[in-house]
């Protein structure tokens, strides 16, 4: 007996959704062969949502920032203290806040929609919103730790200081979006890095400002998603033992965890710094910042 025309589509759409080997896939979505199962083959974008629903080598990446989207909006507005400072207090609360969030939702629509069965050109276009989203939180999220840690710096300092990082990170977003390697691509992060290293040096000296129960924060949040982009571009631990970590526990699930331990580091440090700025009191005392101040 014959199968009906609905039994073949029906058999032809399960066979199309098999789990692919790396060798299967295209070219441009062949970027980790130490990945060797689990690839989702090209699909529409409504499989591609259907596939939420089932085990692949991308639920992981897809689960993890997720569901930092949901905790993030679901908590970060409540603990902001959005009445500090006035105006400039809430837009450093919308800085944080956007931040916080974008990462995820570049990354979320990034790894959701990666093998969408356009072309080469749309998978790029989904990259580059990946790493806008990278880029916001390394931009808008990181400017309220800028301007607390030269808080207490003259007026003239205070916004040669912001708008020097805002020209470095304009920079590094116009290099990152023409990067052909994910090293590459990790190093036109770097100096908006080193500027907050600068300032995070003035923090150990008491210069310019910033809560000192944000230090420890502050000194992980770069750490901790220095060692994430480290350990994603080793291709760490699946280099060692490829094809054994090909749905969990490989280097870009690792690096997604700490990304996100990263910006819990972040969003901690940036209600400290925004609570000490609310207070009118804190560039008063008697400290380094203070005296460089009034030489100044």
């Amino acid at each position: 007996m014959y199968a009906s025309n609905a039994e073949k589509k029906e058999r032809s759409s399960t066979k199309s959704l098999i789990l692919r080997r790396w060798s299967d896939m295209p070219r441009h979505l062949q970027f980790n062969p130490h990945i060797r199962t689990g690839y989702r083959p090209p699909m529409t974008a409504c499989q591609c949502l259907g596939s939420l629903f089932y085990i692949h080598n991308e639920t992981v990446n897809i689960l993890t920032h997720g569901f930092a989207i949901l905790y993030m909006l679901w908590t970060i507005p409540s603990w902001l203290p959005w009445n500090t400072q006035g105006i400039l207090g809430v837009v450093l609360s919308w800085c944080h806040l956007i931040g916080a969030v974008s990462p995820w939702i570049g990354s979320f629509i990034y790894h959701l929609f990666m093998n969408v069965n356009y072309d080469e050109v749309f998978y790029r276009s989904l990259l580059r919103l990946d790493m806008i989203g990278i880029w916001l939180c390394q931009s808008f999220g990181a400017i309220p730790m800028m301007a607390a840690s030269v808080h207490c710096l003259p007026n003239n300092l205070w916004y040669c200081s912001i708008f020097t990082y805002c020209f470095l990170s304009i920079w590094c977003l116009l290099k990152a979006m023409h990067a052909r390697s994910p090293w590459e691509r990790r190093l036109c992060f770097s100096p908006p890095f080193l500027m907050r290293m600068f300032v995070l040096t003035l923090r150990c000296f008491g210069i310019g400002g910033g809560s000192p129960n944000a230090f420890t924060h502050i000194v992980l949040q770069d750490l901790i998603a220095v060692i994430g982009a480290i350990v994603g571009a080793l291709r760490i631990p699946e280099k060692w033992m490829p094809g054994k970590v090909d749905f969990i526990l490989n280097s870009h699930n690792l690096m997604h965890v700490l990304v996100v331990l990263a910006v819990c580091s972040m969003h901690a440090a940036t209600v400290e710094d925004l609570t000490w700025m609310g207070n009118p009191s804190t560039c008063n005392a008697t400290s380094v910042s203070s005296i460089v101040r009034e030489e100044l």
